[in-house]
């Protein structure tokens, strides 16, 4: 297992969005909010700003709301964005809301497989 899978994550996040931002907006990693740090924020040439709080879910904990409707207040943003990176067994998984209502905002989740099934241990339905 990688040490610092989050950060990995993080950063790989930053290539991915400054890339497909190119000439549209930015994506600044770790920017102070509160007192705190925002995995990343982006931002867009009309000058819309997204939050976007990356975890990774171990076990049956979701961890990153309160942490990101924090990180909402302080940016004043009523919608934020909580990226999973899904290090779970895929056998049980409990499903992860697509969103959560804090006082803050709407906060929207996206959950990525990174301990997928391998296409030969896969069986036909």
């Amino acid at each position: 297992m990688q040490k610092r899978p989050e950060k990995h994550g993080q950063e790989l996040l930053g290539v991915f969005a400054r890339t497909k931002l190119a000439t549209r907006g930015s994506a600044i990693r770790e920017a102070v909010s509160g007192i705190g740090f925002v995995d990343v924020l982006v931002t867009f040439s009309s000058g819309l700003l997204h939050v976007v709080e990356l975890k990774m879910l171990k076990g049956k904990d979701i961890p990153g709301p309160a942490q990101l409707a924090t990180y909402m207040n302080h940016k004043r943003r009523r919608e934020g964005w909580l990226v999973f990176l899904d290090a779970r067994k895929p056998k049980g998984r409990q499903p992860v809301p697509t969103i959560f209502k804090r006082g803050s905002g709407t906060i929207r989740t996206v959950v990525i497989d990174i301990n997928p099934v391998p296409p030969s241990n896969q069986t036909e339905p």
